[in-house]
């Protein structure tokens, strides 16, 4: 496990099967680093012990990405094994579909953050260890532009940094009306120590 990471107790994190399909959204509850395990609650009917997984955890500097195997199943908890797949970790490039609500709250500048009033609402469409693709209805952001983020996974926030790499418009239809034209941003997450 990366030290950089540090702890993981309290993250949001989402697990997704070998199809990239998202299983559940839950929070994790204690975090063994000596193990490499996670322990996790929310609504995890759909995990059985024994299930292979791709756990997404939303951490203070980033988003990491491991393999992990069920070992242990309560009544809304579960413990997690984690591993690492190099390959996938290299690549960074596995993205799952989220489409989380999201909050813009600040523009980080040199100078520090300036706070938007009221915050901008968002939606992460899909997300990876390295970024989001975030889609906003309202404000308009240059590549370069460093955003604050708040993610909700399971009505916690995850709060995160990341730089617009790249962006674009949709076009309003005929049939819709200009105002739910919508812009999306490449986001990439900016990891402490960076």
């Amino acid at each position: 496990m990366p030290s950089s990471i540090g702890n993981f107790k309290g993250c949001p994190v989402i697990l997704f099967g070998s199809d990239n399909e998202c299983l559940a959204e839950a929070v994790i509850k204690e975090h063994d680093r000596a193990l490499n395990t996670i322990e996790i609650s929310g609504l995890l009917d759909k995990l059985e012990q024994g299930c292979r997984l791709k756990v997404l955890i939303m951490h203070s500097s980033g988003a990491a990405e491991f393999s992990g195997t069920i070992i242990k199943s309560y009544v809304n908890e579960r413990e997690i094994a984690l591993y690492n797949e190099r390959q996938r970790e290299a690549r960074g490039a596995t993205r799952h579909v989220l489409n989380a609500p999201a909050t813009i709250k600040a523009l980080i500048l040199k100078t520090g953050p300036m706070p938007f009033e009221p915050p901008i609402k968002a939606k992460v469409n899909n997300i990876s260890r390295t970024g989001v693709l975030l889609q906003s209805p309202s404000g308009h952001f240059e590549v370069g532009s460093v955003l604050e983020l708040h993610i909700n996974i399971q009505g916690r926030d995850a709060i995160l940094y990341a730089t617009v790499v790249r962006m674009y418009e949709e076009a309003a239809n005929d049939e819709a009306p200009a105002k739910d034209a919508a812009s999306y941003y490449g986001c990439k997450f900016l990891f402490a120590g960076r």
